[in-house]
């Protein structure tokens, strides 16, 4: 981290990229991108520039909607964001930090084409550096456009962020974002990851960075899924996301069953390596026993064995170097750890989304809530996913991650898009208890006999017409013959917390009725796995303009009566105006 902080630095006085003003000289970049190794530490100063935007990114994707609320301690600026309307001052509804970054993307790229052009850089190095860059900035554009719903797009260096003033009037929406977003995704020079880059063959004062950069193909499936309008393009979606879940299905049976599965295992002995709620000795009657070892993954570390099965993108700050974690002072308790709690949970989310579940032995809370994503003291909620890392410096400050895309959050996007791609009955599998566990793809003789072990706990209609990819999943077990297929260990997004199946309600009576259950069911639950992480934001508007498209304001009643404005009911606020599209969007100030 050491290196990122000095590469950070050295970029930024470099780079064209503008944060506070322009140098009158600079370097000529020939001399400073002479080679690969100038190539990589430019890209090490751009995600050392990217970490500036988490906290807010992380507050305007939560803070807007409806599990996260502002303390009586909390900033004027702040209290304006919870309202949806951010006066021009307000840095939380600025675009400069994230222009910034484009801009040095836009520089990078540029110099990258120079590079390849001039042999200073050959075609294998070009495409993995490139395609990464190109990504982050996407994904940087593609939070832009959910939030302020009509902004700039630029992919050329420009000097001054004034140079924005130029494209006044040649906005684009965000319906015409999207495609060239996945335009831009789709033409890149490769979808894979981080290969033969020095990037992620060394680490970096102890961190290992392969889960330190954009994953690609879970961001086109994103933008395919944002942008869906029907069938075929939900299948595209689904297709890309099952390329990343597909990973290690050959391997062999002691590794196909663990990176990024959801597995569960039953707790024998020892300490759980695995992210599930459990209860020890057997004993789940008794809530001292409770065993939160879902929580643990927030922990992780860049070199976590088992942290690896669940991350896919994570940034580490480390307090020694810039640029300061952001979410202690936002959520942790006053004078704890620097915290000088902004943010709480809401008391909606606390009583009514994690407190209206029930778990499998009876008790009346989800555990990915209370003793999870967060603590109660002295009678406060305190958002507490960010303070697990553990341990602290000399100078006693802990360190922490920007939790960015997880095996959960995979799992649910693609049980979405699975779902309106016309296969609810797999979606709700694998948001419920899993491929095996779920009982959905076990199937029954006339008698009500269990076919034979090989036969069963493989998706499809029956034992003789399974599913094609992407929509084949294999979870069979069995001794005579042996087996041990890849997702036999799959325990669903509700089954490693402990939760019961949601069943499928007597209304759902037709194909649609099921697709609008099991959607409303996914994001219902990723509100519980995901909360606080970045995503609530995305994931409700991107279900309510599908619904305004299909049954006009069927859209705006589920972003609106049926979720956020709980939120503003339970605190006591009105005034909170988002009864129509154009007004879920903040105004674009720079």
């Amino acid at each position: 981290m050491k290196k990122i902080a000095i590469y950070l630095f050295s970029f930024l006085l470099l780079s064209t990229s503008c944060i506070d003003t322009v140098p009158d000289e600079v370097l000529d970049h020939k001399d400073f991108y002479a080679g690969v190794e100038d190539a990589d530490n430019g890209i090490l100063g751009l995600y050392g520039q990217f970490m500036y935007l988490a906290g807010q990114v992380v507050v305007l994707n939560e803070l807007r909607a409806d599990l996260l609320d502002v303390t009586p301690n909390a900033t004027t600026d702040l209290q304006e964001i919870n309202l949806n309307a951010p006066s021009r001052n307000n840095p939380w509804a600025s675009v400069s930090k994230f222009y910034s970054v484009i801009q040095t993307c836009n520089d990078l790229l540029y110099n990258f084409d120079v590079m390849l052009k001039e042999n200073r850089m050959i075609r294998a190095e070009y495409n993995e550096r490139y395609s990464d860059v190109a990504a982050l900035r996407t994904w940087i554009y593609f939070q832009l456009g959910i939030h302020f719903g009509k902004i700039p797009y630029i992919t050329q260096p420009i000097v001054t962020l004034a140079d924005l003033d130029q494209y006044k009037g040649n906005e684009l929406t965000l319906d015409e974002l999207l495609p060239e977003l996945i335009r831009c995704m789709e033409n890149l020079p490769t979808l894979e990851n981080y290969q033969a880059s020095k990037l992620i063959q060394q680490d970096l004062d102890n961190y290992i960075l392969t889960s330190f950069f954009v994953d690609k193909r879970c961001l086109l499936g994103d933008l395919y899924l944002f942008n869906a309008k029907g069938v075929a393009d939900y299948d595209k979606a689904a297709r890309i996301y099952r390329q990343v879940l597909a990973v290690n299905e050959d391997a062999e049976a002691t590794n196909n069953q663990v990176k990024y599965r959801l597995y569960c295992y039953p707790w024998t002995s020892g300490t759980p390596t695995y992210f599930q709620i459990l209860y020890r000795d057997g004993k789940i009657d008794d809530f001292e026993s409770l065993y939160n070892g879902w929580r643990n993954m927030f922990a992780a570390t860049s070199t976590g064995r088992y942290e690896r099965d669940e991350w896919i993108w994570y940034i580490v700050y480390d307090s020694k170097f810039e640029p300061k974690y952001p979410f202690l002072e936002l959520f942790n308790p006053v004078g704890y750890e620097g915290g000088k709690y902004f943010l709480k949970p809401s008391n909606y989310a606390v009583e009514s989304i994690w407190g209206g579940e029930t778990q499998k032995n009876g008790f009346p809370f989800d555990a990915r809530g209370l003793t999870g994503a967060f603590q109660e003291y002295g009678g406060e909620h305190y958002v507490w996913k960010y303070s697990y890392f553990g341990g602290t410096t000399g100078a006693g400050i802990p360190v922490g991650d920007w939790f960015l895309y997880r095996a959960a959050t995979l799992h649910l996007r693609y049980a979405e898009a699975a779902n309106r791609a016309g296969y609810p009955k797999l979606a709700w599998s694998l948001v419920n208890n899993g491929i095996s566990g779920s009982g959905a793809f076990v199937y029954k003789k006339e008698n009500g006999e269990n076919y034979p072990g090989d036969s069963i706990n493989i998706t499809g209609n029956s034992p003789f017409d399974f599913y094609e990819f992407p929509y084949y999943f294999d979870a069979r077990e069995n001794a005579q013959p042996y087996l041990r297929q890849p997702w036999r260990a799959n325990g669903g997004v509700r089954g490693r917390a402990n939760l019961p199946s949601v069943p499928f309600p007597e209304t759902a009576t037709t194909l649609q009725d099921s697709i609008l259950f099991v959607e409303k069911l996914i994001i219902s639950e990723a509100a519980k796995e995901l909360g606080f992480e970045g995503n609530r934001w995305q994931d409700l508007i991107r279900v309510a303009r599908r619904l305004n498209r299909e049954t006009p304001n069927a859209g705006t009643r589920f972003l609106w009566d049926e979720n956020i404005k709980k939120k503003y009911d339970r605190s006591g606020i009105s005034g909170v105006d988002m009864s129509s599209e154009e007004k879920w969007f903040l105004p674009l100030y720079k």
